[in-house]
């Protein structure tokens, strides 16, 4: 999605709606989202993992199975996902 197509859109009314999703697929259901032309948001926070002695920083989501989505109330009536992911 390009700036310009969303310069081009913000002159209908946008909300914010929340898509709850199942644990730990709301980077794929962001994903998805976006293939299909909707503004999504998902905050990430950084996090430490040690693995086998070896520690690693992985982003994780902050909000638990939630991707904001901006859009108009018509076009987030017609949100189409499959069911294995809300």
């Amino acid at each position: 999605m390009t700036f310009q197509y969303i310069i081009h859109h913000l002159d209908k009314p946008h909300s914010w709606f929340i898509v709850l999703t199942n644990p730990h697929t709301e980077l794929n259901t962001k994903k998805k989202l976006e293939q299909q032309g909707f503004i999504t948001y998902v905050p990430l926070v950084s996090v430490r993992r040690c693995w086998e002695g070896c520690i690693k920083e992985i982003h994780i989501p902050a909000i638990a199975r939630c991707v904001f989505v901006y859009a108009t109330a018509v076009s987030y009536t017609h949100l189409t996902l499959p069911t294995s992911d809300l």
